[in-house]
């Protein structure tokens, strides 16, 4: 028998690598039709500087697909709403709807997402990414 050793580089795996970005040709009819059976909802503060690089993080940290171009943020500090969908292994249909608000005084960022999803326990999980 051989005795050699080989170094292996760490890998992280997070939820994003078991979802596919899959886009859905109509969020509001796909998200209605889901129903809220099993959504789950959540609000995190974010420590990001603008709401650019939150909704970028958001979507990177979730791996889905934004939605109706809600990918990019419109200039003016409005709360931003950001709908994104994705297939999640074993095939079953995930949407999130978020919203992201600029807070001026703590200079961080507020997201509030709700997550829809046939499976409650994948909807738990793609929330829980966030945090």
């Amino acid at each position: 028998p051989y005795e050699e050793e080989y170094p292996l580089e760490d890998l992280e795996i997070s939820t994003a690598d078991f979802m596919a970005k899959v886009a859905v040709p109509d969020f509001r009819k796909a998200w209605e039709s889901m129903g809220n059976a099993h959504e789950v909802l959540e609000k995190y503060g974010l420590q990001y500087r603008n709401q650019e690089d939150a909704v970028s993080a958001v979507v990177d940290f979730l791996g889905m697909q934004p939605c109706d171009g809600t990918g990019k943020v419109k200039a003016g500090g409005k709360p931003h709403m950001l709908h994104l969908s994705g297939v999640f292994v074993g095939g079953r249909s995930v949407l999130a709807r978020s919203q992201v608000v600029l807070q001026k005084e703590s200079g961080g960022v507020i997201l509030k997402i709700a997550v829809r999803s046939e499976d409650e326990g994948v909807s738990r999980m793609v929330a829980d990414c966030i945090s």
